[in-house]
């Protein structure tokens, strides 16, 4: 555990990245829906095979759950309250794209914060398995888990009245959506398009952003309960940017009011405070030369 001088200092490096509106987020999430419509479109259009739909659709909507993230923890709109709209309206129709909705999956994501790999409040431990084979079963049914989670700690539960009444009628709205698109004639379109990467893109999520960054212990030190994959090559962009910078986890759990494409700079200020408190980093690659450690090394030669 940290002393309080150190926590104090910490919270002192990462105020500059707090607060602004992250319009770089809100691209993303407009990026994300009007991607997924158009590919579906193309696709039921008969334009591209549905095959191939189904696979862009299925990233297409592990992109679009980092907006959704964002808009979760309020980071869209930073500390600018009149932006808040923005905010809940970007996680709620990525919400409705990826099939979380928007409610939902802010009070069972809280509840991941809050239990950080409690197993028995946690909604994302579930994924650990002791065989390759179950994680790769569980992530792809994980969906169905947050399902059961919901009914069995949310449904009922009084002061989660008002959201459960929102969560059940956006999901009576967009299962009908589907419903009739299944009538109509369009099952095959349904499926392909929307119900499947779904369930692909929601395991995907939950494999890169929740079984490779949670150790499996319980613990009440903050500073170890999540990891970072600090990546050095000069593949380490090109890895953060698939990653949606999750890379870098450790930094959301400890301030999840920073926006996730300033991770990589609160690293940099934080890293020796890091390593003094054991902080599980996981280091790959040897770092890049820098064009001043290059010149310095011609001139020595």
């Amino acid at each position: 555990m940290l002393s309080a001088a150190v926590e104090r200092e910490a919270q002192r490096l990462v105020q500059p990245y707090l607060n602004d509106v992250a319009w770089p987020t809100v691209y993303l999430g407009l990026a994300c829906i009007a991607s997924f419509l158009g590919i579906s479109y193309l696709a039921i259009a008969g334009i591209i095979p549905l095959w191939l739909g189904l696979i862009l659709n299925s990233f297409i909507l592990y992109a679009d759950q980092t907006p959704l993230h964002e808009a979760v923890h309020g980071n869209i709109a930073g500390k600018h309250k009149n932006y808040m709209w923005l905010n809940h309206l970007i996680g709620f129709l990525c919400g409705c794209v990826l099939l979380h909705e928007y409610k939902m999956f802010r009070v069972m994501h809280t509840m991941h914060h809050r239990d950080t790999n409690d197993p028995e409040f946690d909604p994302d431990v579930w994924v650990f398995a002791k065989t390759p084979v179950g994680v790769f079963f569980k992530c792809l049914t994980i969906p169905l888990q947050y399902h059961y989670y919901f009914f069995k700690n949310i449904l009922l539960a009084e002061e989660y009245r008002k959201e459960v009444i929102h969560i059940l009628l956006v999901y009576l709205v967009l299962y009908s959506i589907m419903i009739w698109g299944v009538a109509s004639g369009y099952h095959w379109e349904v499926l392909a398009l929307w119900y499947i990467p779904h369930y692909f893109a929601s395991g995907l999520v939950i494999y890169f952003f929740g079984y490779l960054v949670h150790p499996k212990e319980q613990g009440e030190d903050r500073f170890k309960n999540t990891r970072i994959y600090f990546f050095k090559g000069w593949y380490a962009p090109v890895i953060n940017l698939l990653w949606f910078f999750q890379t870098f986890h450790l930094i959301h759990h400890l301030y999840p009011r920073i926006p996730f494409y300033k991770y990589p700079a609160v690293f940099r200020h934080l890293h020796p405070i890091l390593q003094d408190a054991g902080s599980h980093i996981l280091e790959y690659g040897a770092e890049q030369p820098s064009l001043d450690d290059t010149q310095t090394a011609s001139v020595r030669n």
